[in-house]
């Protein structure tokens, strides 16, 4: 495996004549997820609007992955479009499954002093990505096979998220805007961290 820096790199390369690409999509993303969600929430009041924040989330699952899973299909050589981010409707109960028992999971381990919720965090941090490589691979072997990929690098990959900190606080700054940017940024130097992990797991 690589350095941090040099994963960070990688992305910025690969993002390189594309961040307008990748700005839209992401805000595309935004306006469905987090736009619509408010609106409608504000909307509806607060009972009423509760509950289909609960349902609006649960229905967003397949977009959140399929956010996720983009920029892994980037990095391999497919276009930043629009139509990507609904993929993961075709395979919706698997993924929402999957995305359930992974937030669940790490919820139960947040509960218990916060530290054992990280550790799940990222031991499964892999399974969106598994997800997309395997059409065919159930929930609970993703879960075990992004266990077993994350044996000696779940700190690697915690300080990897940790180094984007900065970059989210400058992004407040700018009014959220600076989102726009900053996800692709961190998503594709993700995807770049997966393709070695997954290369070192299959060596």
């Amino acid at each position: 495996m690589e350095s941090i820096s040099t994963y960070k790199n990688r992305a910025i390369a690969s993002l390189e004549n594309k961040w307008i690409d990748a700005a839209i999509v992401a805000l595309v993303y935004f306006v469905i997820y987090q736009g619509i969600n408010f609106a409608v929430t504000a909307f509806m009041g607060t009972e009423s609007g509760l509950i289909f924040q609960i349902v609006w989330i649960l229905a967003c699952i397949p977009l959140t992955w399929g956010f996720c899973v983009m920029f892994l299909d980037f990095i391999r050589g497919d276009e930043l479009k629009v139509g990507n981010l609904f993929g993961g409707y075709k395979d919706c109960l698997r993924i929402g499954t999957a995305f359930f028992l992974y937030f669940f999971v790490c919820f139960l381990g947040t509960i218990f002093f916060i530290i054992p919720g990280i550790i799940f965090a990222m031991m499964f941090a892999q399974v969106p990505y598994i997800l997309r490589d395997d059409e065919n691979i159930g929930v609970i072997d993703a879960l075990k096979k992004s266990a077993s990929m994350m044996k000696g690098h779940k700190m690697q990959l915690f300080l990897l998220y940790l180094s984007f900190i900065g970059w989210a606080i400058l992004a407040i700054l700018t009014l959220g805007i600076g989102y726009l940017f900053l996800f692709p940024y961190m998503y594709t130097t993700v995807a770049h961290y997966y393709e070695d992990l997954k290369s070192e797991s299959n060596s």
